[in-house]
């Protein structure tokens, strides 16, 4: 048996993925289960192997399967059970994983998730027909499995219950309605510009009193200001972040993102409850929360504190509400919160829960937080370093301002052409979201001869495309007039290709929000400095619940000395 498995992994590792190694794998499996059963000098001992063996063989089934029905789609050898974690566990940087099975496999390969296949694409071709044309086959998002929810944290748990990310079909349909009359309002978005530039303007102030000389990571006071932002006008708080460093909700916020809750290694019980049966998934949680690892206590009590946050706040509105017109105060004093709490769910008719309520707010922060500050510091990092793009930018700022004056309203926004194409091509070469996923709900044909099962997973690598010179000319050429219509280049550019917020029905339904704070950020900054990168550090990626810059962006501001 022991002969016959280095035999048939030599031959593995010679053939093509995907050309039946997933009969050798599962032979293998059985093979060494059979040998050491057949060496053991025990009935408990052999009992026990044949358990294991048993177990083995079972976790494998859905990686044979698939492994038979994708044999034509290459990817990297999975190992039995585990299939191609251990790598992901090595680099957690799966924006770099995926880019380099992508050059060694091409635009479309697939891996394994424990013994669960995961096709992932770059192909425009094909992610065109998931996200538009197909859309009806490919509505949700990825699950979050069934048995996973005891290992969570009941408000993170719930949170993956009820939010719009991961909410599905109808449910999901009737959310996204409520959230587009929302999000997609002009009045409602106009309402919130007053805000932004108020939080702009104050870290304008801060900056002005760095010493000349003095380096200062852009990329951690950017982010102060996106909370402060998005705490306004998620929860109707200031959080004061430029102004301190404020509370426990400063800090919660901040601890989510240093965690990366969307990969399991900050949580071993869940890296281990992805690959058993359901019914080993109790005495797996009862273990985690008798012993906890220090970044799981932190998830748990920055969850726990934005939640009361955010119940805090759905109280307190809901009796403005009661006790005023039921509008819940004046247009400076919109939130998110009261505007969903006065919405109904779309498709059912029902007003919105509590706990329906609460998991928007916290995804909208979570996800306006972090994101935007990270676009920000890439299009202050990418202007230091192309001084002849940062020219074009500081003279548009200057020609529009004498017009508009130093405080344009969202309607001069559109006007702001350069600007808006600086944000979108710091999003195509460093989106802080690198990927997005869809689940098949029925076996269905896509081009390229891909056959998805049904409730498959494939994930839609955005990076990857966006560095695809068949798509980008120059692909990693920082080239804002990309996306400025009459540009020498514009014409040049497969602008289908451009997916920062993804695309279709689930593109992000706040892109409109963020782009707006993006803009009115870097027209008040540059509209008194300019910023040098101190290269002190090296400008490199990491992925948490974000692609962010793992030593932050230090700067040097400078103040501009303009001709009057």
């Amino acid at each position: 048996a022991g002969q016959k498995i280095v035999t048939m992994a030599e031959k593995g590792k010679e053939s093509e993925p995907g050309s039946g190694l997933g009969m050798s794998l599962g032979s293998a499996a059985l093979l060494g289960t059979l040998g050491a059963i057949a060496m053991a000098p025990s009935p408990l001992l052999l009992r026990s192997l044949l358990a294991a063996g048993v177990i083995t063989a079972y976790q494998s089934l859905p990686m044979l399967r698939a492994l038979w029905h994708y044999r034509s789609v290459p990817g990297p050898t999975p190992l039995p059970i585990v299939g191609n974690l251990l790598t992901l566990m090595a680099n957690g940087n799966i924006h770099e994983v995926y880019e380099g099975w992508t050059k060694r496999y091409g635009r479309t390969f697939k891996w394994f998730m424990g013994s669960n296949v995961v096709v992932v694409t770059s192909d425009i071709d094909q992610v065109r027909e998931i996200g538009l044309r197909r859309f009806s086959n490919f509505m949700n998002h990825m699950p979050v499995p069934t048995k996973m929810a005891p290992l969570l944290p009941d408000e993170l748990a719930t949170m993956g219950k009820y939010s719009m990310d991961v909410s599905r079909d109808m449910y999901w349909k009737g959310l996204r309605s409520t959230a587009n009359s929302i999000f997609h309002n002009v009045q409602v978005l106009s309402s919130f510009c007053p805000l932004m530039k108020e939080t702009a303007s104050e870290l304008r102030a801060r900056l002005a009193k760095v010493p000349e000389g003095e380096p200062l990571d852009i990329w951690r006071a950017l982010g102060d200001m996106t909370l402060d932002v998005v705490g306004t006008c998620v929860f109707g708080v200031r959080f004061d972040c430029i102004q301190s460093k404020g509370t426990d909700a400063v800090k919660a916020a901040r601890t989510i993102f240093r965690v990366n809750i969307a990969s399991p290694t900050w949580n071993p019980y869940l890296s281990v409850g992805i690959l058993l049966p359901p019914f080993l998934i109790p005495a797996v949680s009862s273990l985690g929360r008798r012993f906890p690892t220090k970044a799981m206590r932190d998830v748990e009590w920055s969850m726990n504190v934005l939640a009361r946050l955010s119940e805090a706040m759905v109280d307190d509105a809901t009796k403005q509400n009661l006790g005023g017109d039921g509008k819940g105060g004046g247009e400076r004093n919109n939130n998110f919160l009261k505007l969903f709490i006065n919405a109904h769910n779309r498709e059912s008719g029902d007003l919105l829960s509590k706990d329906e309520v609460k998991a928007q707010a916290l995804l909208y922060l979570l996800a306006g937080y972090e994101t935007t500050a990270n676009t920000l510091a890439y299009s202050v990092y990418l202007l230091s370093k192309n001084k002849d793009k940062e020219r074009l930018l500081l003279e548009e700022i200057d020609r529009l301002g004498k017009q508009h004056g130093s405080d344009p309203s969202s309607a001069d926004l559109k006007s702001y052409t350069f600007v808006e194409g600086v944000v979108k091509e710091a999003l195509r070469l460093y989106g802080p979201i690198p990927f997005t996923d869809r689940q098949a709900a029925e076996r269905m044909a896509l081009k390229g001869g891909l056959t998805v099962l049904p409730e498959q997973i494939v994930h839609i690598s955005m990076r990857d495309i966006h560095r695809n010179a068949s798509y980008w000319p120059d692909p990693l050429q920082f080239l804002p007039e990309r996306f400025v219509k009459g540009s020498d280049i514009y014409e040049d550019q497969n602008h289908h290709a451009f997916l920062a917020w993804g695309l279709g029905p689930r593109m992000c339904v706040a892109a409109d929000f963020a782009l707006m704070e993006a803009k009115l950020a870097l027209i008040n900054l540059y509209s008194k400095f300019t910023f040098e990168y101190t290269d002190e550090k090296p400008f490199k990626l990491t992925f948490g619940a974000s692609l962010g810059p793992e030593h932050g962006v230090e700067v040097y501001v400078h103040k501009r000395q303009k001709e009057e």
